[in-house]
């Protein structure tokens, strides 16, 4: 349906309208709406448009050929000589970044090599210090263990029966205990040991044999008592251990021999004999 049959045609057309007349804008207005009125314009009013009423042809555009004028000769020497340039500007900057790698190969090879060098210094001079440390112990020590051997022959000197002992005896012999159980304190905090021996394997080492006893109840090589306690401190012996080490069982007597007759011929000298009768 055309939209222009349903609108009617005005009888005069804006164009035709005088602007340049001496009527006031109100009488304007007034007579703009007196001609809506006329042509039935409302706002519910709409407009179809028909497809066929548009124009939708499309302008064609003309290709046209951009002609490039010809390089010259000069141009082209230019463009290869910096083409060349390029080149050898790309090959030196190739080059400055191999030798920047080299060189920081070198210098990270170098710290690597300084930092295990300070690393073994740092393990060196704390073992050093380490060994002066139980050097200086062990030197104490070994001066006061004779104090500790007399504590402990003290003690050991003491009857076991408690019977007949006086108040002051008593007094005395806790005493020297005391002092005793304080000197093995002081050892202990210093980090020195004693060498367990009794019952324990030979190890010189650790060991120190002043005597042997055949023994048939034991293997040889034991520790059968201890003469006098050493002591260490980690691995380092501060003094070995006297101790009486036990050589087995006593080998048993070989029977005698009876001495031969001597007019006695034994078998293979007769053996020989008859051998050589045979040969003549």
């Amino acid at each position: 349906m055309n939209p222009n049959d349903q609108i009617p045609k005005p009888e005069a057309s804006l164009e035709e309208i005088d602007f340049d007349s001496t009527t006031s804008v109100d009488d304007f207005i007034r007579e703009l709406e007196a001609k809506e009125k006329d042509l039935h314009i409302t706002a519910d009013l709409s407009i179809e448009i028909a497809d066929s009423d548009i124009d939708m042809s499309v302008p064609e555009f003309v290709a046209t050929e951009v002609t490039v004028p010809p390089a010259t000769a000069a141009s082209s020497q230019a463009s290869k000589t910096r083409n060349f340039e390029l080149e050898s500007e790309v090959a030196s900057l190739k080059l400055k970044v191999f030798e920047l790698k080299n060189e920081r190969n070198e210098i990270q090879e170098k710290s690597d090599r300084r930092l295990k060098d300070f690393e073994n210094f740092k393990y060196r001079m704390d073992r050093e210090r380490r060994g002066a440390f139980i050097d200086q112990v062990a030197n104490l020590a070994s001066q006061m263990l004779p104090v500790l051997d007399n504590l402990n022959r003290a003690l050991d000197a003491v009857p076991a029966d408690s019977t007949g002992r006086t108040k002051d005896f008593q007094q005395l012999v806790d005493g020297i205990v005391l002092v005793n159980q304080q000197m093995n304190e002081v050892f202990a905090g210093m980090g020195v040991t004693s060498i367990n021996s009794v019952g324990e394997a030979f190890d010189p080492n650790f060991h120190e044999a002043v005597s042997a006893e055949q023994r048939d109840d034991m293997p040889p090589n034991m520790v059968l008592e201890e003469l006098l306690r050493g002591y260490r401190i980690g691995n380092k012996v501060i003094r070995h251990s006297m101790v009486k080490v036990s050589a087995g069982p006593a080998p048993a007597p070989r029977p005698a021999v009876e001495p031969k007759p001597e007019n006695e011929i034994s078998e293979i000298e007769i053996h020989d004999l008859n051998a050589s009768s045979d040969e003549a």
